[in-house]
């Protein structure tokens, strides 16, 4: 499957739409203000399902990706 992120271009933090290869829109990432980076991503029902952290003591840019509370 192909999806594509669409950032919202007036957000304050890290928002995007994503839609899938025939342009329906599938999640929508909603960035929050915390230590890090943090992202929760919601379904067209507006129900959380996924979760990014950034990890907050990492040499380079790593971060943590969990759905109902599973890495």
């Amino acid at each position: 499957m192909k999806l594509i992120f669409k950032q919202r271009v007036f957000s304050w933090l890290d928002s995007y739409d994503v839609y899938d290869e025939n342009r329906k829109k599938v999640f929508e990432v909603k960035g929050q203000l915390s230590w890090g980076h943090c992202q929760k991503i919601y379904d067209q029902n507006g129900k959380e399902v996924g979760k990014i952290n950034e990890q907050k003591i990492s040499l380079t840019p790593t971060f943590t990706i969990s759905s109902n509370g599973k890495k």
